[in-house]
């Protein structure tokens, strides 16, 4: 791998980053402080924590590792099981120790990212897949049963274009990295950065929550 493959790695990971920012700009505002707007509402809730955002983002990768349909099937089947995950929570049934189960689901797909010798790309995938069912109970709180049913539905279908648009910005990622493996496998650092970045959450929990600050002042200022 040559001096110049090297560097448009960092260089397109800042772009695609770049893009998500400039997402979260735009629709990013804590959901207490955007009382009658559910569509901007839902877009912003895959992007309150690094742990939801980096899970998506992770799922995508592994997309890309897996190849075939495992492009489209692991994105739309995460995007599934997570609003099926926010259904059972609006019905009462929820999954205990949740933030402990999200924390592990990262860990795994750093693991997944990091490994060589893997299991089918079917049992991934539907694992993956089952995986969302713990950010959508994270995500899509009980208190939403109370609001009009219009408002729910654009919610929910906010909710799961912006997971949708984090999860296929992690395709991009992973075909940035395969495109610059030839030397060597660069999946194996994704994995690494993904375990890193959990260990960070873990140890700094304000870490998790620190867009969830600078989005409870941009809808302060555009929504009050």
């Amino acid at each position: 791998m040559n001096v110049k493959s090297v560097l448009s790695i960092p260089r397109g990971l800042v772009i695609l980053i770049a893009g998500l920012g400039s997402q979260q700009m735009a629709y990013g505002h804590h959901a207490e402080v955007m009382e009658g707007h559910p569509l901007i509402q839902g877009l912003s809730m895959p992007l309150h924590g690094l742990d939801h955002m980096l899970m998506a983002i992770a799922v995508g990768i592994i997309a890309v590792q897996l190849g075939g349909r495992a492009l489209w099937m692991a994105p739309v089947g995460f995007s599934v099981v997570l609003l099926t995950g926010g259904l059972l929570n609006l019905n009462g049934i929820s999954i205990p120790l949740l933030e402990l189960m999200i924390l592990a689901s990262l860990l795994l797909a750093g693991a997944q990212l990091g490994l060589e010798n893997r299991l089918p790309a079917g049992i991934i995938v539907a694992l993956f897949s089952l995986l969302g069912v713990f950010h959508g109970q994270a995500l899509i709180q009980p208190l939403l049963v109370e609001i009009p049913l219009a408002d729910l539905l654009l919610f929910i279908g906010g909710c799961v274009f912006s997971a949708l648009l984090l999860l296929f910005s992690g395709v991009g990622i992973g075909f940035l990295l395969k495109k610059n493996v030839r030397e060597k496998n660069l999946f194996p650092l994704a994995g690494a950065t993904l375990v890193v970045s959990t260990l960070v959450i873990v140890l700094i929990p304000e870490a998790n929550g620190w867009l969830i600050a600078v989005f409870e002042g941009l809808g302060t200022a555009i929504f009050s």
